[in-house]
């Protein structure tokens, strides 16, 4: 998709006609839903939160500066819906469903692994367990990182190095 064609789908949306939105979102599905992953944690809230935030990418298509990055603008938006809905699950009581066979019958508890991983991971900030993400998974450049996220090259070079210290230090203490 090139720029023309970007705001010229965007121009059209605005418009009231939605049928360039696929358009749209296939351009940001991948690093929307990442985003949101990295601060929930649940990839089935993760798909609902995906929803929330494209519908409010529609309900304020009108507030969007065309000067401006549409991915970094969509990713905001997203990041914004995952961390209302993480301070909103925070405020909830979750019961653990292992420890409460009695309401939720039986569950698999086969995920050794995820729970490595979580653990793993639990070491970072949100910060940092976004710049992973994107690097390592999404497979972004770190200056295209510091420019979704709107900080210095260096700051997120900074904060990759460190994020990858502390995964090898919790890593070497899981070993023992």
């Amino acid at each position: 998709m090139t720029k023309d064609d970007l705001h010229r789908a965007i121009s059209l949306l605005k418009q009231g006609d939605h049928s360039h939105f696929d358009l749209l979102y296939d351009m940001t599905k991948t690093k929307v839903y990442y985003t949101i992953l990295a601060i929930i944690k649940d990839p089935s809230l993760a798909e609902d939160l995906m929803q929330d935030t494209y519908l409010k990418i529609i309900e304020t298509i009108h507030k969007f500066n065309p000067k401006k990055s549409f991915e970094a603008w969509a990713v905001t938006i997203a990041k914004n819906t995952a961390i209302n809905a993480y301070n909103k699950r925070k405020r909830e009581h979750l019961i653990d469903a292992s420890e409460s066979p009695e309401i939720f019958g039986k569950t698999l508890t086969n995920a050794e692994d995820q729970y490595y991983l979580q653990k793993l991971i639990d070491v970072l900030n949100p910060t940092e367990k976004e710049i992973v993400i994107r690097h390592v998974v999404l497979d972004e450049k770190h200056k295209d990182i510091a420019k979704a996220l709107n900080k210095p090259l260096g700051t997120i070079t900074w904060s990759y190095q460190n994020a990858l210290s502390k995964l090898k230090k919790k890593a070497g203490e899981e070993d023992e």
